[in-house]
């Protein structure tokens, strides 16, 4: 299922963008981001306020316009 393979990437990667995630399962940034919501909900993951940077910290996006969530939860 992939919820399930979503919480693992999350889990191993202790945050990401939506953008990446939607890369890496070959699905939309709003199938994604649906997914990642299930897990904040459950209280397993939370959003990253609005200008916080990827953990490369590249700083090639604007971080105004990225989605990050972290995962909170047991790993």
């Amino acid at each position: 299922m992939i919820l399930l393979e979503v919480r693992d990437y999350l889990q191993a990667a202790r945050s990401a963008p939506v953008r990446d995630l939607a890369l890496h399962f070959k699905i939309s940034q709003d199938d994604a981001k649906s997914m990642l919501e299930h897990w904040v909900k459950k209280g397993y993951a939370k959003k990253l306020p609005a200008g916080s940077l990827c953990q490369g910290g590249c700083r090639s996006c604007d971080p105004e316009t990225i989605d990050i969530y972290e995962w909170t939860g047991p790993r």
